[in-house]
């Protein structure tokens, strides 16, 4: 597919404020002092000479950097002093090459700052300084992190979970929101995102979007001040976060206040949501009216990011409920029909141009990407109420399918529910359910071979990699 090409307003407005001279000026002013810190800073001296240090120095950026336009990098004795200044780097840079001849201070710190001035908040870490008589130093402990797996529990039952798998310890904890926050998640989750430092989950049937760090440890349960919130499924772009609300909207969270910005309303009980060609496209599914002269909804909403309107509805095959993505930036939807006459059905939509095509060479109930692959679940009964079954990886580059049957090694999976991928490792994660039991988690490496399996809570929705 082409890029739209990008318009740089700062390039327009630096040629006319030789007309127009109060340009940027004003663009200037809407900015404040940041507020924003950086965090995880790091550094190595790898330079043995001592007084002089020298090595690269890495931080992790804050979640929203809107407002921030470069890092500041100091050399202090306290820890909070900028005694000695030794470079900048522009946002999107989290690292600076520290070179030799820098002769060493106590801490290093990092400050954001924008054309009002440095925020006042800093970040800062201990210089170790590096001798020929220095001792070997113990590497530090890698933390590999966890993979989160959210439990939608039985509707009506009050008994959402979040289970949490240790990568450090190869151990399981079925329950860990209970755990850590000595409450429970609510009644039927359907969606979680990990964004940032924050975990944000919908809680649906409790009508509340719970955020939560790294941990679990609750932050803030948003909740609406008016009619029930019903949050659906989550997507994130640049410093936002999306929620699909089930009474027709789409609303907009700052990562920030974790407050609701603004709502755009959509279709009729909008389902999942992705971001392509700086678009929103929010699947309109109409499923509380399956048994009303109306119908399933049978649109796919396309909201732009800037304006925050719904700028047209593209028509699809009724019932749309998957949305994922690929790298070209295109759109694959499912409709799952109507369960009789309209069966469900695999599409594609080009952002470019909007347009529909439907895929016949295979079809899906369940689909994830990582890259230009797409990996699928079929689960479906046919005119004899045989269950039909297939899991299908899809080349959406070259728009065919690879395998009617990626799992390599025979493992069988009797009641698959969901499907996930994890981008970072590759690897593929699929839940079982009956609906009455505590459901299972079978991990699956790019070359379909299983990795583990393991017993996770009732009714597993969603898989998570996180990286503490």
């Amino acid at each position: 597919m082409k890029k739209k090409s990008i318009f740089f307003v700062s390039v327009l407005c630096a040629l006319m404020s030789f007309v127009f001279t109060g340009c940027k000026d004003e663009d200037e002013n809407q900015l404040t002092v940041p507020t924003e810190v950086v965090t995880g800073v790091t550094f190595t001296d790898t330079d043995q000479v001592e007084g002089v240090i020298k090595g690269t120095l890495k931080w992790t950026a804050p979640e929203n950097v809107s407002n921030i336009t470069k890092y500041v990098i100091y050399l202090s004795a306290d820890g909070k002093g900028r005694d000695t200044k030794l470079g900048e780097v522009e946002v999107g840079t989290n690292s600076y090459a520290i070179e030799t001849n820098v002769t060493a201070d106590t801490y290093i710190i990092v400050v954001a700052c924008n054309a009002q001035g440095e925020s006042e908040a800093l970040a800062s870490v201990k210089i170790q300084d590096l001798t020929p008589d220095s001792p070997e130093q113990e590497p530090e402990p890698v933390d590999n992190g966890g993979i989160y797996f959210l439990n939608s529990g039985k509707m009506g039952s009050n008994n959402a979970g979040l289970s949490c798998f240790n990568l450090n310890t190869l151990t399981m904890t079925v329950d860990t929101f209970m755990n850590v926050n000595e409450r429970g998640l609510g009644d039927t989750a359907n969606d979680m995102l990990v964004y940032g430092s924050k975990m944000y989950i919908a809680v649906y049937g409790s009508s509340i979007i719970e955020v939560t760090d790294l941990s679990g440890k609750s932050i803030k349960q948003i909740k609406s001040s008016g009619d029930a919130l019903l949050p659906r499924f989550f997507t994130a772009n640049e410093g936002k976060v999306y929620v699909s609300l089930y009474d027709g909207y789409v609303a907009r969270l700052d990562t920030a206040s974790l407050e609701i910005e603004q709502k755009v309303k959509v279709g009729r009980n909008p389902e999942q949501l992705v971001v392509a060609n700086n678009k929103l496209y929010v699947a309109n599914s109409g499923g509380l009216d399956y048994n009303t002269p109306v119908g399933y909804d049978k649109t796919v909403s396309v909201v732009d990011l800037v304006s925050f309107q719904e700028t047209k509805k593209i028509e699809v095959v009724t019932n749309p409920v998957n949305l994922v993505t690929d790298n070209q930036g295109d759109v694959y939807l499912v409709s799952m029909g109507d369960y009789g006459a309209i069966p469900n059905t695999f599409q594609r939509i080009d952002s470019e141009t909007d347009e529909v095509t439907t895929i016949t060479e295979t079809n899906a109930t369940e689909m994830a990407s990582v890259g230009d692959k797409l990996y699928m679940i079929y689960s479906q009964y046919d005119a004899n109420w045989n269950q039909v079954i297939s899991f299908i990886s899809y080349d959406a580059i070259n728009e065919k399918v690879i395998s009617d049957n990626f799992i390599t090694d025979g493992t069988s999976i009797d009641k698959p529910y969901k499907i996930g991928a994890d981008p970072t490792t590759g690897y593929i994660y699929i839940t079982a359910s009956d609906y009455k039991t505590n459901g299972d988690v079978y991990a699956f490496d790019a070359s379909g071979k299983k990795l583990f399996q393991f017993e996770v809570g009732l009714n597993p929705v969603k898989a998570v990699f996180v990286k503490r």
